[in-house]
């Protein structure tokens, strides 16, 4: 028991997090997972060499206090993975800021808060794994997901930053990168979703990324991530012609 792995999973209550949970506990890791519903943590625990500690990403000092508890537990964390996120349907051109501020408090403040208690901690222990689930939203500013894409879009860019900043510290940052994948958020999209992805499927290529490669970028399925960046490098003429077409009823 001692000798295990110690992943945090913050998000590890539904979806691809609780997936990503049961996958590296039956790989032989001992899994803390958080979230903000005790009963879905409960739920992704059960029978499993998982332990819940429930925490919501935009309270500071709750952040801080589960780290504690995380270390307390377990002696250290060896990976984190972040995959809380919100997302709101908008109208299209309606930027209000409160459901706007939501998105960005949960998706890329989130981070942030987590960030210099938990790396504080990975000092202490010689060093450790920080991986985020961005998505392929963030390559190119996407219609109709103007809060989500953007804070998809900012998380890249930041995880670069850290990529670079924090490996003489012995800190391997990861980004992972999925399309669409089957779970609660993408169940309120009214849109097509090409290459959707179940979210077994997702989990696996996850783990195997993280676990077996120490690359920075874990994108998928390659089919989309390829268009997803050929998108972004068209002419901003052609670009704009294409992403007008995302919208409904050909608004602009």
């Amino acid at each position: 028991m001692a000798n295990k792995k110690v992943v945090w999973i913050i998000g590890g209550g539904s979806g691809i997090g609780a997936a990503v949970a049961h996958k590296l506990a039956e790989a032989g890791w001992q899994v803390a997972i958080s979230g903000r519903r005790v009963e879905k943590l409960d739920a992704v625990a059960e029978g499993h060499d998982i332990r819940p500690f429930p925490m919501d990403v935009t309270d500071g000092d709750a952040v801080n206090r589960t780290i504690s508890e995380i270390v307390a537990a377990y002696g250290r964390i060896d990976m984190t993975i972040f995959g809380a996120a919100a997302w709101q349907a908008r109208r299209v051109g309606d930027y209000a800021f409160d459901p706007f501020s939501k998105v960005v408090d949960t998706n890329f403040m989130g981070v942030i808060r987590v960030t210099n208690p938990l790396f504080a901690q990975y000092d202490r222990q010689g060093g450790g794994q920080f991986a985020v689930i961005a998505s392929v939203a963030g390559y190119f500013g996407l219609p109709r997901s103007a809060a989500y894409s953007a804070t998809k879009a900012a998380l890249i860019n930041l995880l670069e930053t850290m990529r670079a900043e924090l490996a003489p510290r012995k800190i391997i940052v990861r980004m992972i990168a999925p399309g669409f994948v089957k779970s609660e958020l993408t169940a309120k999209n009214d849109f097509p979703m090409p290459f959707l992805m179940e979210t077994d499927d997702a989990a696996k290529r996850i783990v195997d990324g993280l676990c077996n490669s120490d690359r920075f970028e874990i994108a998928f399925p390659r089919r989309m991530v390829w268009l997803m960046k050929a998108i972004r490098f068209l002419p901003y003429p052609v670009f704009f012609w294409f992403t007008s077409k995302l919208l409904p009823n050909g608004k602009k």
